[in-house]
């Protein structure tokens, strides 16, 4: 069987249960809060025996890293097993983004726990110039693989590889896979059923596939327009709840959705309630009370407040476009601005992402505007529902409800997963420069992809 990189041996069924605990609190809160006594102690393990496996805090966390790594590891190359001796390395790639669906979605606790690991945060930095360097060895191991393996697609297409194209190539396949699991096991796609699941990502795999074995083919990325962001790339919004004003109810009110934000993002959204989040942004309880009528108020003002601002960002981005733009402009215009706002607000990002609660399925193709759907889909989603019609009915597209589902899921998911990963993932630590450049690549990727699958005709 293929191997990365060696195996974490057990040492019996303590360490088993030490290192599953620890995942669990790695899922939740993150990786300051491993410590090996306080692991010890939740699951009845004496101190001292948890020591004799674990020489400190962040040898629990390098071990727990490795525990993740190796579970998703060994599916896959299990999997990869039972594949012909022959199967070309783009099967590889799809056959391993099955399996790290599929286990996400079995276990959305280990998924988080993964997305802060070792293994996903220990990225190289892209701008100190590491897509230039003729190697691979900066990247973590499981990337590392599939660098290897978009590098010999590469190859087998055109017969020559370049560089610095597998690693943007390869990024765009992470950008799509990590947006679209997101999206079903934390996002708004966890409401689907486990078919209905896996038939979108399916959809997904096949956009984004058909997109990159054109850029395989030819050996570069056909631009879409447009090609950048238009403005300055946004100024995070770093002011804490307890920090805002606080002197009118509309600024106490802005307080408390700002301190609910914070407390799904540093508590979990299962621990929220109305007093958690006034105390969070210092207002009393009873000015809390008469601005919210309970928790589950509180939580659809939110989700309306952020998806507002998550909209306005989008149509910016939509509004500077030249008068008679293709649809097709429109819909990466909304990547722009989408990534725009998770980038100008992570935590009022993280959070929208938690609470969405509405409908994703449009019931007609014909039907447009919020007004007419049976079901409230949010401005946002409504928004970029609306836009990839538009370009599907522009180019004489299929006129289908499911084909309009699963292109908005495919678009969604790549610029998702590029929002995430810039945010709370393994990309985190670079500028924003470098997120709308890569940004622009992956669109054009899933664009090609989109326009492949629907036979639509690519404006001139």
């Amino acid at each position: 069987m293929n191997n990365l990189e060696g195996t974490v041996s057990h040492a019996g069924s303590a360490k088993q249960r030490l290192l599953e605990q620890s995942a669990r609190i790695l899922a939740k809160s993150g990786r300051d809060a491993l410590q090996v006594c306080a692991v010890a102690e939740q699951i009845d393990v004496l101190g001292d025996e948890a020591k004799s496996f674990f020489e400190d805090d962040h040898d629990l966390y390098i071990q727990t890293s490795r525990f993740l790594d190796e579970r998703i590891r060994v599916a896959v190359f299990k999997a990869l097993d039972k594949l012909p001796d022959d199967a070309a390395a783009i099967e590889k790639l799809r056959e391993a983004a099955k399996v790290y669906f599929n286990l996400a979605i079995e276990n959305p606790t280990y998924f988080a726990a993964y997305n802060n690991c070792q293994t996903a945060t220990s990225f190289p930095n892209f701008e100190d110039g590491i897509e230039q360097v003729e190697s691979f060895d900066a990247f973590p191991p499981i990337f590392r693989w599939v660098l290897e393996h978009m590098r010999d697609a590469a190859v087998a297409a055109r017969g020559e590889f370049k560089h610095r194209l597998v690693v943007i190539q390869s990024l765009s396949f992470l950008c799509e896979l990590q947006g679209i699991t997101h999206l079903a096991t934390f996002g708004i796609m966890r409401h689907l059923s486990p078919t209905a699941k896996k038939q979108t990502f399916n959809a997904c795999l096949e956009t984004l596939f058909s997109g990159l074995e054109i850029c395989l083919r030819d050996g570069q990325i056909a631009p879409f327009e447009p090609k950048a962001l238009s403005g300055e790339p946004p100024v995070p919004f770093t002011a804490a709840a307890k920090d805002m004003p606080k002197s009118t109810a509309e600024e106490k009110r802005a307080a408390i959705f700002r301190g609910t934000a914070e407390e799904i993002v540093y508590n979990g959204l299962p621990n929220l309630h109305l007093g958690s989040a006034a105390a969070r942004a210092g207002v009393g309880l009873p000015d809390a009370e008469h601005l919210f009528d309970g928790d589950s108020h509180l939580l659809r003002a939110l989700e309306e407040s952020l998806d507002e601002a998550n909209t306005l960002a989008i149509m910016r981005q939509n509004q500077v476009l030249p008068e008679g733009s293709h649809g097709l402009a429109y819909i990466k215009a909304t990547g722009f601005g989408y990534l725009e706002y998770a980038l100008e607000d992570p935590i009022g990002f993280v959070a929208l992402i938690e609470v969405s609660s509405r409908s994703i399925v449009p019931i007609s193709f014909e039907e447009t505007g919020d007004t007419e759907q049976p079901f409230d889909m949010g401005k946002a989603f409504t928004f970029i529902m609306n836009l990839v019609r538009d370009a599907i009915s522009e180019s004489n597209g299929p006129r289908s409800p499911w084909i309009l589902f699963t292109q908005i899921a495919a678009l969604w998911a790549s610029i998702h997963g590029l929002s995430q990963l810039s945010t709370v993932g393994a990309l985190r630590y670079h500028s924003a420069n470098f997120y709308f450049n890569l940004a622009s690549k992956v669109m054009d990727i899933i664009l090609q992809g989109m326009v492949n699958v629907l036979e639509l005709k690519r404006p001139d």
